[in-house]
């Protein structure tokens, strides 16, 4: 516990600059801070006591490389954290880490959401990092389907980023899942934090699949941290006409695995498609109800649709949205409509 103190107390210090997780290459460090003036020392653990007083009042653990309750994933990585503050329960099921694009196309969205519920009825963890675009589809279909996922921040668990994700990370925790920083509490979301939270995706997951990446998407450096811990890279292929898809198909000349199928990725795992969970059911309103018996994989125009059931178009307009939100049926450019599943 001293120890523990000390180093939580120099990384608050230093503001959990990158240069502390060099601390982990000597957990021995402390030897020669015991030398050092004893009330500096008393300044320290001060400060570390009141990190974990504030951790505890929020649910928030905070577990120190040399802990033996640290995630044995993150333990092996190159520059591991030195400490990781975590809300929830890792969940011990095999994991994914699936990143890609804040703004994906229609496209994208479409294979996200396919990956994500097939691999999450499959048993399989899902991790990502809260983003905007396939991050928050990842998770939120995660959890609708049952499943449980991580999200792993570049900001502190305290300061939740983007800010209208705040309800989908409270339900990643209440469903069994859990959130995770490296960052101490107040820690804003900088620039620089996100390409040093890439790596404990990749390092926290079995391997790592990149659905639209830009050609500067900061989702390839995840997939190199991936590629430097040894971990497995796959990149779904897109359209060669696509700027949201240079990246990923640069992954693919690099050497990343190319799938197009989520059986793919559960033979990596070992898994058979017939491993899949049943579906959760989804209670749906009768006016839901009516409306997606009318949606197939083909697309349906919204005037068809107002025309069909004769609601009008603000109240069809919610009934849409609220199907979206289930993870039910995509909207589509051009005020189209289609089933998913």
């Amino acid at each position: 516990m001293e120890e523990k103190l000390l180093f939580l107390g120099l990384y608050l210090k230093e503001k959990g600059a990158f240069r502390c997780v060099k601390w982990a290459e000597d957990l021995n460090f402390t030897d020669s801070l015991l030398k050092e003036n004893k009330e500096d020392l008393l300044n320290l653990k001060k400060l570390a006591q009141r990190e974990i007083e504030r951790a505890e009042k929020e649910g928030i653990q905070i577990l120190f490389l040399g802990d033996q309750a640290f995630p044995q994933e993150l333990k092996a990585i190159p520059y591991p954290p030195l400490f990781l503050y975590i809300k929830g329960e890792i969940p011990s099921a095999p994991k994914l880490a699936i990143v890609g694009s804040r703004k994906p196309t229609p496209y994208g969205k479409e294979v996200t959401e396919r990956f994500a519920e097939e691999l999450t009825c499959a048993g399989i963890c899902l991790v990502s990092g809260l983003a905007r675009g396939v991050d928050t589809i990842v998770h939120r279909v995660c959890v609708e389907r049952g499943g449980k996922t991580i999200a792993i921040l570049g900001s502190a668990l305290d300061v939740i980023y983007p800010a209208e994700n705040r309800s989908l990370y409270e339900r990643i925790c209440a469903s069994g899942g859990a959130i995770l920083s490296e960052f101490p509490l107040g820690t804003k979301p900088k620039r620089e934090n996100f390409p040093r939270r890439n790596r404990l995706i990749s390092g926290l997951s079995k391997g790592v699949l990149v659905i639209e990446a830009g050609e500067k998407s900061g989702t390839l450096i995840t997939a190199r941290w991936a590629q430097e811990q040894g971990k497995e890279v796959f990149a779904v292929p897109g359209s060669i006409f696509s700027e949201q898809s240079q990246g990923t198909h640069y992954l693919i000349k690099e050497g990343a695995i190319p799938v197009t199928s989520p059986k793919e990725i559960l033979e990596f795992f070992g898994l058979e498609s017939s491993t899949f969970k049943e579906k959760v059911k989804i209670p749906l309103s009768a006016e839901e109800e009516k409306v997606l018996s009318l949606m197939s994989s083909y697309p349906i125009h919204f005037e068809e649709i107002v025309s069909q059931t004769g609601y009008s178009p603000p109240l069809l307009l919610q009934i849409l949205t609220e199907l979206e939100l289930k993870n039910l049926i995509l909207s589509l450019p051009g005020k189209f409509y289609k089933a998913l599943g």
